[in-house]
């Protein structure tokens, strides 16, 4: 009796190994940025402003990944930042899934994948995020001076974000770049 070919397409164990590994690297990043961004004094606040360093996170790690990746760490930033902030629950993880499906599918299907593209989604989803959270937070809800918490507060904070997204789209390629030689 003759046995059955098999369809050699590599090794299932492989590549499965090898998508936990990615997830778990890119899990454990946006967590330590999360960290970051939620330690009142680990990083200096300028002129009162404060880096939101999740948001450029899950728009690299989109950047890298392509829309769904770029979802599914979009909503896994968005709630972790809303586990200690005094957001409604889900409001982060709503904003940031569409602002990262958004980042994936552009590098995807429209721009090459390069510091400056990088730079201006960043600058996008910092002011997308910032104008969504400012209009229901304290527009909508009659916060005290929204136009003051809008120049002085989510305008400061996405610039300073801004300052220190090239760092952040360096470690987010140089882990792409390790996992992509150990597949």
């Amino acid at each position: 009796m003759a046995e059955p070919q098999k369809i050699e397409s590599g090794d299932p164990v492989r590549k499965l190994s090898g998508r936990y590994l990615k997830w778990t690297a890119y899990g454990l990043f946006l967590l330590l940025m999360c960290l970051l961004q939620a330690a009142p004094y680990l990083i200096p606040e300028i002129f009162g402003a404060r880096p939101l360093l999740v948001v450029p996170t899950v728009v690299f790690i989109a950047m890298f990944t392509g829309p769904i990746g770029g979802a599914a760490a979009g909503i896994a930033g968005g709630l972790l930042w809303d586990l200690y902030s005094d957001r409604l629950l889900g409001f982060n993880a709503i904003v940031l899934l569409i602002i990262c499906c958004a980042c994936g599918l552009l590098v995807r299907l429209l721009i090459r994948n390069n510091l400056l593209s990088a730079l201006l989604l960043a600058a996008g989803a910092l002011l997308f995020q910032g104008l969504m959270d400012w209009f229901f937070n304290y527009v909508l809800l009659r916060g005290s001076e929204p136009w003051y918490m809008l120049l002085h507060l989510t305008l400061p904070n996405a610039l300073y974000t801004l300052i220190l997204s090239p760092l952040l789209y360096g470690l987010t390629r140089l882990i792409a770049h390790i996992l992509r030689k150990r597949e």
